[in-house]
């Protein structure tokens, strides 16, 4: 072997097995048909060995060539994927994404699906934590987008739609012999909560709250055991447990609101784009009847 292997002669060399053909090598690769039969030559001298028979009708491989053109193949391949990953940002953008964890787990599956048909080199960051400490993060520069449910004292948001909650127990409880309701929930600032107790209050019920958690399987422990009763989305019930209503007692809860923040003027598109795919997630109201969650484990149907 005499010289280096050069690109543009395997180029050439494989456009002439490929388009069967000197001329239309040429014409595939903008040259002139005595430079593509030069670059051929070049490259057997340097290879040491003839790479193509050439008869009066046709062109077909030597031995030695149908081995090189294999190689010449997967060279050209990978100077082709080098090329592309070194015009690749050299830092990969972040958008930085928060949600109550239960959202989570209810669309972003399909969520980060579509999102990365778009937007393949930027990559998504998910917080989840309660809405109101997310508006928090969200203010203190942390987020580029919040998805969470209005709560009294929070800064105005973007609507997204209404969302029904429902009381929630397990198969085996019972309200027979129960004065008051015993309550798994999150502490004060949250808005399914609020919302639940307001309720009681308003049917004249009393109420008492027996167990809190910041984690949503620690509620969901307390629920499973027979010893509370928790309010949830409708939309986001797993699957086996109980929805209370007036039969068993327990009053029609107001509806929480979904929303959208994000710091003022933003207009990123992938911010936008994100915007778009949890509108067509959520945005239909939890009003209309939908199939239970049924991937969705007990303790992720709690958190907002």
């Amino acid at each position: 072997m005499s010289g280096e292997l050069d690109g543009s002669l395997l180029k050439v060399f494989v456009a002439i097995i490929e388009c069967q053909g000197f001329s239309a090598a040429a014409e595939r690769l903008h040259k002139t048909q005595s430079t593509v039969s030069q670059s051929l030559q070049r490259l057997e001298e340097i290879v040491g060995t003839p790479l193509i028979r050439r008869t009066s009708r046709s062109i077909g491989l030597t031995p030695g060539g149908e081995t090189f053109l294999i190689y010449a193949r997967q060279i050209l391949k990978l100077h082709h994927e080098a090329v592309a990953a070194a015009q690749l940002p050299n830092e990969q953008v972040c958008i930085h994404l928060g949600m109550p964890e239960d959202y989570a787990e209810y669309c972003l599956g399909g969520m980060l699906k579509d999102f990365q048909a778009q937007f393949a080199q930027v990559r998504p960051d998910i917080c989840c934590e309660m809405s109101t400490a997310l508006v928090s993060r969200l203010n203190r520069g942390e987020l580029d987008l919040v998805l969470g449910v209005e709560h009294a004292g929070l800064q105005p948001g973007e609507y997204l739609c209404d969302e029904p909650l429902v009381w929630v127990a397990a198969p085996s409880w019972s309200c027979v012999g129960r004065q008051s309701v015993p309550l798994a929930v999150y502490a004060e600032g949250c808005a399914f909560r609020a919302n639940a107790v307001q309720a009681l209050a308003q049917a004249g019920r009393s109420w008492q709250v027996v167990y809190t958690s910041q984690s949503p399987r620690g509620i969901a422990i307390a629920i499973e055991q027979g010893l509370s009763v928790g309010v949830m989305a409708r939309r986001l019930v797993p699957e086996g447990w109980q929805i209370l209503d007036e039969h068993q007692g327990f009053p029609p809860i107001a509806p929480a609101r979904l929303m959208f923040w994000r710091p003022a003027g933003c207009q990123v598109p992938e911010v936008e784009a994100l915007v778009e795919i949890l509108q067509r997630q959520l945005g239909r109201s939890g009003y209309a009847d939908r199939p239970r969650h049924a991937g969705m484990s007990m303790s992720h149907a709690l958190e907002h």
